[in-house]
């Protein structure tokens, strides 16, 4: 009696946790889509590409599942007539912030009741791993990543209905482009697939083949694009995608928090005090979150340095496949993660969720100030900004999340689609230093072509 009282507790206490870090998690992209920071690094130069094609545009060949996904609120939104490219850039923007939300609240009802407490995976990736990488680049592999784990819900607990087994094989067929970290999951889940034929007949069997198959090919469709990139400098991003970007001049903020709370759970189960304090691993991390909080909202352009952010994409994508993987070891020896959904454990997590929140909107308040002023002097002057001009402008004081934006190739996409009314009259110029940039100023072919830009006020000079 007293073991069921507790996983109902703890399977309750992970429930009530799940759904505050949605409503969070909601709130942090509602404020993203409406300041478009999405439009980071690569972002801007992402939905140029898309805004110019009036269709689906695919820039990196195994990762079509996530792309289409990312820009298909652009696409209709431009099917609908829309051209306000202040519009379309919030469309962009829902597309990359609002996915990762949706997909891991549409896990919930692939769980049946007795199985709630397994949502801590997805709820896990969403409120400890993606929060690493969520300042870097357009970030295919946290969308994988939640992806992944509808995928893996549904194969497990709903694959005995013919829905289930229908949107395991589609949901399969997607994953297997989504990104390249993603083969070793598809593998898995062929293995798994396999393992299940034993116990099935009719088309049940039929299915979990199909599955194995669809798995297997894709997996190895992923695989073939690590061994053989289009180019050898993609193989180097491949490992980046998993270990790059951690160390820099400023600290991961997000990442420091999800490792001071990962250790202090190890030890709040371990043992009740740590230090000869009760309860000393919660209030450890509380002590670090609280660091963190103040650091965060009193010097937040001195910590806030993107350059310090996991450039690890497929990080996301690697935690799901362990984690996925160690459920599956788990649930075979009737251990359920409701055991360990103690209090001093859910608070640990629930401070963890505030630190994250608090992180995602500092960094949007601070994207949208940068954002404006950079608006602003691009409605002052004409022709090409200098990168020093730019510099002296809009960050006299030296602080490093503005002379990183600044300074970044990608600056020269994001000053185009952030002219006023979309009349380009000004561009922001990279760093001279910068090895490769997208647009010749003064080769008019070079330009990007998007709904709702227009270049006759721009001249070189």
């Amino acid at each position: 009696m007293q073991d069921t009282a507790e996983f109902l507790a703890g399977t309750r206490r992970i429930a009530n946790l799940f759904w505050f870090a949605i409503a969070l998690a909601a709130l942090t992209a509602a404020v993203a889509v409406f300041g478009a920071r999405d439009l980071f690094y690569d972002g801007s130069f992402y939905f140029l590409g898309w805004a110019a094609q009036d269709r689906f545009h695919f820039f990196v060949p195994v990762r079509e599942t996530v792309q289409a996904l990312q820009q298909v609120f652009v696409i209709v939104g431009e099917r609908v007539g829309i051209e306000n490219l202040s519009v379309l850039t919030r469309l962009f923007s829902l597309g990359v912030s609002g996915w990762p939300v949706l997909l891991t609240a549409a896990c919930w009802p692939m769980l049946p009741r007795k199985e709630k407490a397994w949502i801590i995976g997805p709820l896990l990736n969403l409120v400890a791993v993606i929060p690493m990488t969520s300042m870097f680049g357009i970030g295919e592999g946290l969308l994988a990543s939640c992806l992944l784990w509808l995928t893996f819900l549904i194969f497990v607990f709903r694959f005995q209905t013919w829905w289930g087994s229908l949107a395991t094989v589609f949901l399969t067929v997607a994953c297997g482009l989504t990104h390249e970290v993603a083969f070793p999951f598809l593998g898995g889940l062929a293995l798994l697939a396999l393992t299940r034929l034993r116990q099935a007949a009719g088309w049940e069997r039929f299915a979990l083949m199909l599955v194995a198959l669809v798995a297997a090919a894709g997996s190895l469709h992923l695989l073939y694009w690590v061994i053989f990139p289009r180019d050898l400098a993609e193989r180097s991003n491949f490992v980046a995608s998993i270990l790059g970007g951690f160390l820099g001049r400023a600290p991961n903020l997000p990442a420091l928090a999800s490792i001071v709370a990962a250790v202090s759970i190890v030890l709040s189960l371990i043992r009740r005090s740590w230090l000869g304090i009760p309860r000393g691993p919660l209030w450890f991390a509380c002590f670090v979150f609280m660091v963190e909080m103040g650091v965060v909202l009193f010097i937040p352009d001195r910590v806030l340095t993107p350059g310090a952010y996991f450039a690890a994409r497929g990080l996301p994508v690697l935690f799901t496949t362990l984690a996925a993987f160690g459920m599956v070891f788990l649930r075979a020896r009737n251990v359920s993660p409701a055991r360990f959904a103690t209090r001093p454990v859910m608070s640990i997590l629930f401070g963890l969720v505030l630190i994250q929140t608090t992180i995602q909107l500092v960094i949007t308040e601070r994207w949208w100030v940068l954002t404006s002023d950079m608006r602003a002097l691009l409605a002052e002057r004409r022709g090409i900004i200098s990168f020093d001009e730019s510099s002296r402008e809009l960050n006299p004081s030296g602080n490093r999340f503005r002379q990183e934006v600044l300074k970044s190739w990608s600056v020269e996409p994001l000053s185009i689609v952030l002219a006023p009314e979309g009349h380009v009259q000004s561009v922001l110029e990279a760093a001279p230093h910068e090895p490769w940039v997208p647009y010749k100023f003064g080769t008019p072919g070079s330009l990007p072509r998007a709904p709702g830009l227009d270049w006759s006020g721009f001249s070189v000079r």
